[in-house]
Parts: structure tokens; sequence; C-alpha cells
């Protein structure tokens, strides 16, 4: 939940359960609408989870945010265990929305969050668990949000971080306890405001952006770093779609995901509501 809205803090929102939690969604059963609390009470965003270890890493979709952790007690429970906060060795409290050269390799560990529950540092301010974090050195992250597992490493990005604010892409190696700064938009003409990600089947990263561009944009990442255009949004309506009318060219590109067998993208326009499925000569193309 990308929200921390409850009953208490919000009187007249008519809700009588707190939120800013997350729930496990089975795909081939009936779902329990339980929280799981141990995961954190904050803005999440994205989750990946590695499948060797069974660790949940989670996104906190704030201006001073950091990178989560949950490690289960026993792998797949995610009822039991601890949540831990990313800290870079050496450099405690270190921001990383700018004046890291891309390539940059640091050394993390992690910091246990011992109030999970926590809503706010201050009142309001919904920063209770990262502020538990920062306080032991966690390093911040500029609005954290697309997350993905893919050759054996954990992709993030920073949406708007960056020496010009248009978002970065970080790389994170669960064996090594390492970061790396992968990509960095110099300007929003290359890339503004990277959001959703996802790693094509040969291992290259696609970014949905949520930036100023207009139209918005799907940018392909190479595994040699290079940036390109990979689709835009062209969507303009006059009824013929459910009734839809209108310019939908600056809504953003959401949820792109390939299928197991690596044949199909199946990509969203987040507004008003469109699902694309794109096939294509993957393995003559740049991801």
């Amino acid at each position: 939940e990308e929200t921390l809205v409850d009953p208490i803090n919000n009187p007249t929102s008519g809700l009588s359960e707190t939120h800013g939690w997350v729930f496990d969604v089975p795909a081939r059963k009936k779902a329990k609408p339980i929280p799981l609390k141990g995961l954190g009470r904050f803005e999440h965003e994205a989750v990946a989870v590695d499948p060797v270890t069974g660790i949940v890493y989670e996104s906190e979709d704030t201006g001073r945010s950091g990178l989560y952790r949950f490690v289960p007690r026993r792998w797949g429970d995610l009822g039991s265990g601890k949540l831990q906060m990313l800290r870079i060795k050496g450099l405690p409290q270190f921001n990383t929305g700018k004046g890291v050269p891309v390539g940059a390799i640091f050394n993390v560990d992690w910091v246990t969050i011992k109030e999970p529950e926590k809503r706010d540092d201050s009142p309001g301010d919904g920063l209770g668990v990262f502020a538990q974090g920062y306080a032991q050195g966690g390093a911040s992250f500029v609005r954290g949000e697309g997350m993905w597992y893919g050759n054996g490493r954990i992709y993030f990005v920073s949406t708007s971080g960056g020496n010009a604010g248009k978002g970065q892409v970080w790389e994170l190696w669960p064996r090594k306890d390492q970061i790396k700064l992968l990509y960095e938009s110099p300007a929003g003409q290359a890339v503004d405001g990277p959001d959703n990600i996802a790693v094509s089947p040969r291992g290259g990263l696609l970014l949905c952006e949520d930036g100023g561009s207009d139209p918005k944009r799907m940018k392909g990442l190479t595994v040699e770093g290079e940036i390109f255009d990979f689709a835009h949004n062209n969507v303009v309506l006059a009824g013929q779609v459910n009734g839809f009318t209108g310019d939908y060219t600056p809504q953003e590109w959401a949820g792109a995901s390939w299928t197991p067998n690596g044949k199909w993208l199946i990509a969203n326009i987040q507004t008003p509501g469109i699902t694309f499925a794109i096939t294509g000569p993957w393995k003559n193309g740049a991801l």
C-alpha cells in the first residue's frame, strides 16, 4: 500500500483500518486480507524477491526513502522475520541522490528496524521506519520506485535521483553485499523519471517513465549501458475503445513484464487503463 491513511490521523476518511502495509496475494488461490506488518509500515512502491534466499526487497516512494529487505525466518514464510535497511559501509547516512559517478560501486550492510510498525518520526511525516534506519547510518534515496529480480541481482530505480533529478538505476548484488549506480539520466530528453522496471529474458532492462515527457516512453537499457527509446505512448482516442475520448499521451506506461516463456511483453497505459501484448524478434534486438 502506497498510503499511510488511517482513521486516527485522517478521521474524515471513513476508514476503519490502518494502511501502509504489505499483503500476500497468491496467484492461484484466494488471498487472506491480513497485513504482513513485519515488512514495515511506509509508502510502499515495489517489491522483488530473491528466489534463492527468499529475502524480500522493498522500495519506498518518498523524497527521503530507504531501501529495505525482509529476511524471513523460513523461506517463503513472511509471517515472521526481521526488517532491515541498507547502509553503505564507511558512509553513514549517505545521500545517493547527487554526486555519485555512474559505475560507482559501494559495499553495503543492513541495519535492523526495531519497530517496523511505527508510522511517524515526527507527527504526520510517515518516516517512522526510515528514521530508525537513518539514525543507524542507513542510506537515503530519492523516491525509490521500480524493482526487479534478474541476473541474480536486484535492480531498483530512484525516480528523482541524480544530479539532474531525472532518475537513477541501481544494481544490488545480494551475494556480494554491493550496490552499483548502473545508469543516471543526464536530462529529461534521455530518461525522464523512470518508475516501473523489468528485466528482459536476455538480461536488458526496460524502464517505464513517470516524468514530464509527452509522450511518455518506455526506455530500453542494454547490458552495455546504452539507453534507447523502446516505445512511445501515442494513444489518442475518439470513442473507438470503450467510449474513451481524449489525448492520453502524457499518461505513464506501467507494469511491464515478460511472460514466462519470454515471447510476449505485457505493458499498460495507466490511464484510461489499456493493456498491450508486444512481441517481436527479441533475440535479434537490443533487449
